[in-house]
């Protein structure tokens, strides 16, 4: 039987078992009862990710249990009738109980006021670039540990974040798991800041953010917090698009232990197992988790396999809290940057098919990172935070080269009896019996220290903080495996290089921020930061080419919110951002030898005038107004934007070695938008969620350079035209149910066109990415004959759908990457408290 057809059986099997379970569990809803309520601290501001649990007071066994949301609101649906223990519990708070008799039908309503003890934590770590809720006059959406836990479980987080507001993501792998990209309102990842525990995780040089390389950090994520616009981040490069801040702190203060095994569609395995101490001697926490993930990927040669690894300890002092914790682990993977014509979705082999199978390109990694988290709290009012971290990254990718030429890759003169012109040919045009298996070695490091105090008066509330960063790197490429080419010349014993160069980025910001608040009626803030960013290229092995590029900016952001922290309120701000670009768009070493110079004016003499670069820093003035309104059982926002852009960096002139695309300055851009977001419990048990995008994305006065069929560039106007990558139609649509032990949740995303150039699809249909909806389905089940046990079932692209969801302009043309048919996974933890 074929695969297709079995999980069409299994897609089948899933509905009719969902289907009869809802009809079961709707019966049993007149029997069941409900527990609901909030949980606050003593000032009434809501603590998210509390546990509540009902347990049988005889036994002790916890028979029920959620955690809180990010508005402290809880649900316990499908409660069997008698008496329970209810509990609240919050690390670095006294636990609340109170006995509940719950009659069938009932419902009951639970407001928990918690207290702190001599053991201090933050209730959201961390960062002063988080915003608070209905306070802080930033666009955002929070998305809890619960939620993340209720989606398909072995995906990369961008496919999992790609459910929010204006969000989308494609996967080089096609199934999610290895290089996924995350764009936000169509910008790029690199102009989106992402951050665990307030710690930059965009590359210093190239601001791309790896997620491959914290694959897995879901499993210990307490919070994730999506900012949208503009100057949300202080730390890392200026936000954007917006900025991705996640809390991974899991500690927790009752002891447990856990394992988890998984396995589905594509041969994707998953073994984890993890543990917790509890407190011990009322002071310390410690946790561990240790996983293994492997998949053979949708597409050919795209295979993983990561070992990965979160640990740490914690300690709480009566005024302080101190962390430390590393994360990390080796990965090995087949490399699939390269997409498929557009031609070939409509085949299902030729769909999954990629360029680097035939060399079997593949990626040898590891990039632990090592962070000490520091809280203290002197005085009343006074609250210290301080994060130093070290990030550690070495390894290479091998991937196939005859289509580099015999003067790239330093071949002797004359090798072949070779012309110059033809020496600037690819290899397998004048040496078509020629292999060759090239490595591109990485050896980098990253350090930095990250404090700030925030000091909470009458008046409101003053941050003042800071960032220092130091980042170096060590890039060289040599033909490792060949045929036909000199032998000494090639391998880790001849060791000789093609190119070879480091580099450097020196990072130094201070900030502030102040928050004036008026009580009930209005709250503002202002934000300052003033930032030094210098890029340093030296030690070039073949070239000597050697220079710094500093960048001083200063970025502004001022808003208000109306009736601050109430059911009904609104906010507006504005903001200034600027933006370097980054390393490649200055000097991309890796291609010197193809002809690539610094892309710096000359001087007189010749020679490059390194304070003058031809790609400027883009600015943005970003203006946002939005409302939220928060009801017992519903809940909807709506906000505007209008960007203004100088000198946007958009994609312009094909793509590198990689397949990353080649940059540089627009004029004047602009994109404006609304978004929508809302959700509603329907019943007692069935909820619906989802979110809106309509924007527009325009070039306001942009003059591009593109090749003409005698090879010399040519001037095109693109004023008025769309913006290659930006999807001006977005949304997303869910529904969620939950019973007696119950949780499955279908929910669907829509993308609209895409353009993969910025002719306006004035090059013809295969220049678009077409518009696209995927449904996806996850169940959880808990049984009660198993106290711990946890099973879930998680069904994506429910409809079997052919879908291509980004595309670009590689080195052949238009090529675009698809995601996988219909897939699923099966996963089952044990937890023993």
């Amino acid at each position: 039987m074929k695969v297709g057809n079995v999980l069409r059986i299994i897609g089948l099997i899933v509905i009719a078992v969902g289907c009869i379970c809802t009809v079961s569990a709707f019966d049993a809803a007149a029997q069941s009862a409900r527990v609901t309520g909030t949980v606050t601290d003593a000032e009434g501001r809501p603590l998210s990710g509390a546990e509540t649990l009902l347990i049988d007071p005889v036994s002790g066994a916890v028979r029920y249990g959620t955690a809180t949301g990010s508005d402290g609101s809880f649900r316990l649906d499908g409660v069997r009738p008698g008496a329970y223990l209810f509990r609240a519990t919050f690390l670095g708070y006294a636990d609340h109980e109170v006995s509940l008799q719950l009659s069938a039908g009932s419902a009951r309503r639970v407001a928990v006021e918690l207290h702190r003890t001599s053991v201090e934590y933050d209730e959201v770590v961390v960062t002063s670039s988080r915003a608070r809720s209905d306070l802080t006059p930033i666009t955002y959406t929070n998305m809890t540990a619960r939620e993340l836990e209720e989606q398909a479980s072995m995906k990369d987080l961008p496919v999992l974040l790609a459910t929010l507001p204006s969000t989308t993501y494609y996967s080089e792998n096609g199934n999610g798991i290895g290089y996924s990209t995350l764009r936000m309102r169509g910008f790029d990842q690199r102009r989106v800041a992402v951050s665990i525990n307030g710690i930059p995780q965009n590359d210093p040089e190239d601001f791309n953010v790896f997620w491959i390389n914290f694959f897995d950090i879901q499993n210990a994520v307490q919070d994730i917090q999506v900012q949208r616009g503009a100057g949300s981040s202080f730390y890392g490069p200026a936000a954007i698009g917006g900025a991705v801040n996640i809390v991974a702190v899991p500690y927790r203060h009752y002891p447990y232990a856990e394992v988890e095994v998984g396995a589905g569609s594509y041969d994707t395995q998953r073994y984890a197992a993890e543990a917790n101490t509890g407190l011990v001697g009322g002071r310390y926490v410690a946790f561990g988790r240790f996983s293994r993930l492997v998949s053979d990927g949708y597409r050919e040669n795209s295979w993983t396999e990561f070992y990965r690894f979160f640990g740490g300890v914690v300690r709480y002092g009566d005024r302080s809290t101190l962390t430390l914790q590393a994360y990390g682990g080796p990965q090995e993977d087949g490399l699939a940057f390269s997409g498929v014509p557009k031609s070939a979705n409509d085949d299902e082999d030729a769909r999954r098919a990629n360029f680097s199978a035939a060399t079997g390109d593949a990626e040898h990694f590891h990039q632990p990172h090592v962070e000490l988290l520091h809280d203290w709290q002197p005085a009343p009012g006074i609250r210290f935070h301080q994060a130093l971290f070290g990030v550690k990254g070495e390894g290479y990718f091998d991937f196939g080269a005859t289509f580099r030429s015999p003067e790239y890759l330093r071949l002797p003169d004359g090798w072949r009896g070779l012309s110059d012109a033809q020496r600037r040919l690819p290899l397998f045009v004048v040496a078509p019996d020629a292999s060759l298996l090239f490595r591109a070695y990485l050896d980098q490091w990253q350090v930095g220290w990250l404090p700030h105090v925030t000091l909470t008066h009458d008046a409101g509330e003053t941050t003042l903080g800071a960032e220092a960063r130091l980042h170096r790197s060590l890039r060289w490429g040599r033909m490792q495996e060949a045929s036909g080419l000199p032998s000494e010349l090639v391998g880790g014993d001849a060791d000789e290089r093609v190119y070879s160069f480091r580099g450097e980025k020196s990072i130094g910001s201070i900030y502030g921020r102040h928050l004036y608040r008026d009580g009930d009626r209005f709250a503002v803030q202002a934000d300052l930061q003033a930032t030094f960013r210098q890029y340093r290229v030296y030690d070039e092995a073949f070239f000597g080419r050697a220079f710094e590029k500093p960048y001083v900016f200063l970025n502004p952001r001022v808003g208000v919110t109306v009736h601050p922290e109430q059911p009904l309120s609104g906010y507006a701000s504005v903001a200034l951002a600027h933006r370097e670009p980054r390393l490649k768009s200055l000097y991309d070493g890796e291609e010197a030898g193809a002809g690539f110079e610094p892309r710096f004016e000359r001087r007189a003499d010749g020679q490059f005038d390194y304070d003058r670069a031809l790609v400027s820093p883009e600015r943005l003035v970003d203006v946002e107004l939005g409302g939220k309104w928060n009801g017992r059982s519903a809940r909807v926002s709506a906000n505007v934007y209008w960007m203004e852009f100088w000198d946007e960096i958009v994609p312009s002139g094909g793509l590198d070695q990689f397949g990353v695309p080649r940059t540089g300055n627009a004029d004047r851009t602009r994109h404006v938008g609304v978004e929508v977001e809302g959700a509603a419990a329907l019943t007692r048990s069935l909820s619906v969620f989802g979110n809106a995008t309509l924007s527009r994305n325009r070039f306001v006065s942009f003059t591009e350079f593109v090749s003409s069929t005698e090879g010399d560039p040519v001037s095109v106007e693109r004023n008025g035209n769309p913006i290659a990558g930006f999807p001006e139609r977005m949304g997303h649509l869910g529904l969620r149910f939950e019973r007696a032990g119950w949780t499955a949740r279908l929910a669907g995303r829509y993308v609209g066109r895409q353009y993969i150039d910025n002719s306006a699809g004035g090059a013809g249909d295969g220049f678009e990415v077409d518009p696209y909806v995927l449904l996806d389905a996850s169940v959880h089940v808990t049984p009660r004959f198993i106290d711990g046990l946890r099973l879930s079932v998680d069904v994506n692209n429910v409809l079997d759908d052919r879908v291509l969801l980004f595309g670009n302009v590689g080195p052949t043309g238009p090529q675009f990457f698809p995601t996988a048919t219909r897939h699923v996974f099966f996963g089952a933890t044990y937890r023993v408290r």
